[in-house]
């Protein structure tokens, strides 16, 4: 039987369990992160561990989803807030995600870790999961929703031309195997290739 803690202790012990796990995932990816891992340096034993969350995917979600608020606000702010100008805030924006993907390393596994979402579905509540995703990403959805009302956007599903415009994501994960001196312009020219095909339909006034 798991031991009582005192209020205190709970506290204490979820901290450091939302601390290790946030190293542990950036460390080994939420599929190779065990419980032992995460329990192990808080000093607990796996058994208390259900007493603070449910699994290991349930710690996962909580971290990401106090993550990505601020996150998906700095993306904006330096996007859609820094200009008028519907394709450079594209492009700002494109450069953003790879600079949280680059100096943030739970986002990069957040990005990264391409067999999460199947693992999440099978351990969680996902359709929850989902609904708090798309409040969090609601203030990206309402300024592309915003470009496309003012014909700056081509039309179609705000959520899956934010779902596109990961598609950078591709060039870090490959940039070890790319020229150190051709990195740059591929960055940019992807950049500028994405901006050009969700701005420049509209500019003309197609529907995309």
């Amino acid at each position: 039987m798991p031991k009582a803690f005192s209020e205190e202790e709970k506290q204490r012990i979820r901290e450091r369990l939302l601390k290790v796990g946030r190293e542990c995932f950036t460390r080994y990816g939420l599929k190779k992160t065990t419980i032992e891992d995460v329990v192990h340096p808080v000093g607990i034993a796996k058994s208390s561990f259900y007493l603070f969350f449910e699994s290991k995917e349930a710690l996962y979600v909580e971290l990401m989803m106090s993550e990505l608020p601020a996150m998906v606000q700095r993306l904006v702010d330096v996007s859609f807030g820094a200009t008028d100008d519907t394709r450079e805030a594209l492009i700002l924006l494109l450069r953003a995600i790879l600079h949280e993907i680059e100096t943030n390393e739970f986002a990069r596994i957040i990005f990264d870790d391409l067999d999460q979402l199947e693992q999440l579905s099978a351990a969680i509540d996902f359709d929850e999961v989902m609904k708090q995703w798309k409040t969090i990403f609601e203030p990206l959805f309402q300024a592309i929703t915003e470009a496309q009302a003012q014909g700056k956007i081509i039309a179609g599903d705000p959520q899956e031309i934010v779902q596109m415009l990961g598609i950078i994501k591709v060039l870090p994960m490959y940039r070890d195997k790319i020229n150190p001196q051709q990195y740059p312009r591929l960055v940019e020219l992807m950049s500028q290739v994405i901006a050009d095909g969700l701005t420049c339909r509209a500019g003309k006034g197609g529907k995309g």
